[in-house]
């Protein structure tokens, strides 16, 4: 899932498809065998899928299906090139961001009929995740997992600061002091002779232990990075105006949102987007001591959960001025390219991974959590069994705390405008009302 990193050089991808593909990216064929071809981006998910891949041929012995594994920059590439050139794969994990874009370019092929055939029930997925892959009372996609985010925190480091799980469960932010979550952020930060963040002496300069990490600059998206608190500032991406998506980067609760999130850097208690990017990631940041606490998604858990040297809990996100939290709440679902050479065979495959069978088998995995709501239990047990008490994101769905990403065309194009324009503020070159310019920029995509 993770999941905010959509480029805009699906052109410059061109160039290097000839050398990455130089034939279909369709699985061959083997006599009367049908081989399809299935993309995603998480490494983590590949066993998972394999295994519903296996499960899937099983069941229908005439298809064979080959499972790769692409980084995501390389991914998104290839996929948008291939729709072009014939190179996709026959089924490949969709994302909402560029959704919209494929249907308006007629890139991906409708479900509807093996939904009836197959007489599906779309009511078993969580609440609004269907409607996210519908254009046009045509659906593209079933939903396969759902993505949330929390608090990764560092309970040693936790306990040294004489904190208990229980202190996170409320903590609050605003823009103004940056209310109980700053203080706590500013606690566990510690300067190299062991100052720490909120204690006089403390030294900005020479930071060993952030409180806070920080896993980029976010772009337009900003998911587990900057979304969640502006969105609980009561804001919104964007909203509908004549039709057509109006964007609100440069509104005041934005503004205000991102204006105390980079002041935590500036105060030495987040690395700055200089020291976030030039090194190793935010997750082997983590892993490696340097930060005591981290927003991610729930697809992350099994992965930080498993650094030898760091033992971990799960806390919620901070309340907002809204008096809610916001987690973002993006569900995943598989595509048909329109050049598949095979759409009833895709057709099916995609009906069987956003099935009970193929989504039990991937709860078992504890790596995402299934789209299916029946299977929380399951998905909560095998967490457990790995150690990880995953309660703090099934209670943020319980409450409602939970929005949705944007989901228009020309999304790449929008990124491409707000990627610059937070990398410039956040770095410390461009002032807070630069967004104004970059949100005009934005509007003027849809006019």
């Amino acid at each position: 899932m993770k999941k905010q990193r959509l480029i805009a050089a699906a052109m410059a991808a061109v160039a290097i498809s000839g050398a990455l593909a130089g034939c279909s990216a369709s699985g061959t064929d083997s006599g009367d065998k049908v081989n399809l071809s299935y993309w995603l981006w998480d490494a983590n998910q590949q066993p998972a899928y394999k295994a519903c891949a296996t499960a899937f041929t099983k069941a229908n012995p005439d298809i064979d299906v080959t499972v790769k594994q692409f980084g995501w920059d390389d991914y998104w590439s290839q996929i948008t090139t291939g729709l072009v050139s014939g190179t996709a794969p026959d089924v490949f994990t969709g994302h909402s961001s560029y959704f919209p874009t494929f249907v308006e370019k007629h890139q991906i092929l409708p479900i509807d009929d093996v939904v009836k055939a197959d007489d599906i029930n779309l009511k078993q997925y969580e609440t609004g995740l269907t409607a996210a892959w519908t254009s046009g009372k045509k659906l593209y996609g079933l939903p396969k997992d759902v993505g949330l985010a929390a608090m990764y925190v560092n309970s040693d480091m936790l306990e040294k600061a004489g904190l208990t799980a229980d202190d996170l469960s409320n903590l609050e932010w605003n823009p103004k002091d940056g209310g109980t979550f700053e203080k706590t952020i500013a606690h566990l930060t510690l300067d190299a002779k062991g100052v720490r963040g909120d204690e006089p002496g403390f030294d900005k300069s020479n930071v060993a232990v952030y409180g806070l990490g920080l896993n980029g600059d976010g772009g337009g998206l900003g998911e587990t990075i900057w979304g969640q608190y502006a969105e609980s500032n009561d804001w919104t991406y964007l909203d509908e105006k004549g039709g057509k998506p109006h964007f609100n980067y440069d509104d005041k609760n934005f503004l205000d949102a991102i204006s105390w999130f980079k002041g935590l850097s500036d105060k030495g208690y987040m690395p700055t987007l200089e020291q976030a990017v030039s090194g190793i990631g935010q997750q082997d940041s983590y892993g490696a001591g340097k930060y005591a606490m981290i927003s991610e998604g729930s697809w992350s858990a099994s992965t930080l959960f498993g650094y030898k040297d760091v033992k971990s809990i799960i806390a919620p996100l901070p309340l907002g001025p809204s008096g809610h939290r916001a987690s973002p709440a993006n569900g995943l679902a598989d595509n048909i390219a329109v050049t598949t050479k095979h759409p009833e065979q895709s057709k099916k495959l995609v009906a069987f991974l956003g099935s009970k069978d193929c989504q039990s088998l991937v709860a078992k995995q504890a790596v995402v959590f299934p789209a299916i709501a029946d299977l929380s239990d399951a998905t909560k047990k095998a967490y457990e069994a790995k150690g990880i008490d995953i309660s703090p994101f099934l209670e943020t769905v319980d409450k409602g705390d939970i929005y949705s990403s944007p989901s228009v065309a020309n999304w790449a194009e929008v990124n491409a405008i707000m990627t610059p324009a937070m990398q410039a503020y956040l770095g410390g070159s461009a002032p807070l009302d630069s967004f104004v310019d970059a949100n005009k920029q934005v509007n003027a995509l849809y006019n």
